[in-house]
């Protein structure tokens, strides 16, 4: 069963249910996200996993509510200069922003304290805004490295793609740390052992909300059980050892 398990996190994590092309429209750079046609039974199945798993989230499989959910937050985030809406039945078309995703500074070894703390403050920017689906504050869901494009010419992170939603029962406060969680499970995986703790430290620092936080330092202990399979999904099936170890480092220092 575990074995199974394992195999259904890592395919969960690689399966493209969009297809993406970049336009230029009325002069604006725009992505094209479309959901293939069999995106609807996969991100069931997704959201199946995510039960057994306890990830407090779910996948829109329905389209009409995941081109809503991507038009609304795109909006609300970055709507004073950016545009998005749907595209036909099956498609959200979102205009580009500016930068480079953290993830492929990961990748190269150029992430900076800098570029963190810009994308916690970008957190805390998006985790004010008020939310009429959460009846509270807005959450993310999936905030890992890629999800966060960094423009270094104005020092300032912006959010994007929201494929998920938390679970609405959960409160701002646990949505907020679970948000916390998952960037840094990102770099948790990805990051060389002696920059781990002052990468981490460097957002949370930015991030500048003790409370949650607080929260959040619970939470830095990976699970036993089929909780762990996706936990190893998340931090790139670092050794648990190493896993361990780190996470004690992070919770000591807070």
């Amino acid at each position: 069963m575990s074995h199974f398990l394992t195999a259904a996190g890592s395919l969960v994590d690689r399966i493209k249910i969009n297809a993406l092309s970049r336009e230029i429209r009325d002069g604006r750079t725009m992505w094209i996200k479309r959901r293939h046609r069999m995106a609807g039974p996969i991100l069931a199945c997704a959201n199946a996993f995510f039960r057994v798993a306890g990830n407090p989230v779910r996948a829109l499989n329905d389209f009409g509510a995941w081109q809503r959910w991507e038009v609304e937050c795109f909006v609300a985030l970055h709507g004073d200069r950016f545009r998005a809406g749907a595209d036909g039945p099956r498609a959200v078309a979102a205009e580009e922003v500016p930068g480079v995703n953290l993830s492929h500074h990961l990748r190269a070894g150029t992430l900076t304290p800098a570029m963190l703390a810009a994308a916690a403050v970008e957190m805390r920017r998006a985790h004010a805004r008020p939310c009429a689906h959460f009846g509270a504050a807005w959450s993310h869901g999936d905030p890992h490295a890629g999800n966060f494009v960094y423009e270094e010419a104005g020092h300032r992170a912006r959010l994007i793609d929201f494929e998920v939603q938390h679970h609405a029962a959960l409160s701002a406060d646990e949505r907020h740390a679970d948000d916390l969680l998952v960037f840094l499970q990102d770099l948790l995986g990805r990051i060389a052992p002696e920059r781990w703790l002052p990468s981490a430290r460097a957002f949370l620092a930015a991030y500048a909300r003790p409370e949650i936080v607080a929260r959040l330092r619970g939470r830095l202990v990976a699970p036993r059980g089929i909780a762990r399979v996706w936990w190893a999904v998340r931090t790139t099936y670092l050794a648990p050892a190493e896993l361990a170890r780190r996470l004690a480092e992070l919770r000591a220092s807070l």
